[in-house]
């Protein structure tokens, strides 16, 4: 483990360590796919507790941990998140960048802030409860727009679909540097070149491991290309080679 791992993984122990303490739940700030690829990595399912990731909504990138005493249900309404919706008065190209920014801008700090779900004219963030409650009272501008903030219950957010783009291919081998390979058509040379620069992650984690054999549901990032979802091989073809296929996330 890097330094940033270690701290990260001690963070969590002494979350189970409070929830011992206290006799009561205990909630990480909002941690990023990698970060909980180390904590499930590191710690796993904890003995002794119910613990569970939510992120405000079904499947949510950004997420917080809940550590729940082994008698108490994990239930997502103990989770301490709250969002803010944020509405512009007047029509105007606004990124996600643009919307983090001006809530950081507050004071704010990354890792108080889930997901933000933007749409054309509003957008949704999920925050920590206290902070949430800040912004909903205090953010009146997004760079030169006006904007209204205001709480909404989390079941009332418009969730958008997950899209993919289906891409079908054949690899060599269920290795990491040829499914890369093909499914980035890039020749073997490059791909490996790519995956020992530190430019592919595998669930979330880098690897500079080419052999590393990819499983079904494996999620395969690449620097500068996006992420994928393995969905396993379909089949070899005459020459023994596999046809693969994989879900680009758009």
């Amino acid at each position: 483990m890097n330094e940033q791992e270690k701290l990260l993984t001690a963070k969590t122990e002494d979350l189970l360590r409070l929830c011992d303490k206290h006799c009561e739940a205990q909630f990480s700030f909002f941690l990023n796919e990698a970060e909980q690829a180390v904590i499930k990595r590191e710690i796993g399912d904890a003995y002794g507790y119910n613990c569970r990731y939510f992120g405000g909504y079904e499947n949510a990138q950004r997420m917080v941990l809940g550590v729940f005493p082994q008698w108490e249900e994990a239930d997502t309404e103990k989770f301490p998140i709250k969002a803010v919706k944020i509405t512009k008065t007047y029509p105007k190209n606004l990124t996600h960048r643009d919307y983090l920014g001006s809530i950081m801008a507050h004071g704010i700090t990354r890792e108080q802030v889930g997901d933000i779900i933007v749409e054309e004219n509003t957008a949704y963030a999920f925050m920590i409860a206290d902070m949430a409650e800040f912004v909903g009272m205090n953010l009146t501008k997004i760079g030169n727009v006006g904007v209204k903030a205001q709480l909404v219950d989390l079941d009332k957010i418009p969730v958008p679909e997950q899209k993919y783009q289906i891409i079908n291919a054949v690899a060599a081998s269920q290795r990491l540097d040829a499914v890369v390979a093909a499914m980035l058509k890039l020749s073997r040379r490059e791909a490996a070149a790519l995956i020992a620069g530190g430019g592919v992650g595998v669930n979330h984690i880098v690897t500079e491991n080419t052999s590393y054999m990819i499983k079904d549901g494996d999620v395969i990032s690449a620097r500068g290309y996006g992420r994928f979802l393995f969905c396993g091989d379909k089949g070899e073809t005459r020459s023994q080679r596999m046809h693969i296929v994989v879900k680009k996330y758009l």
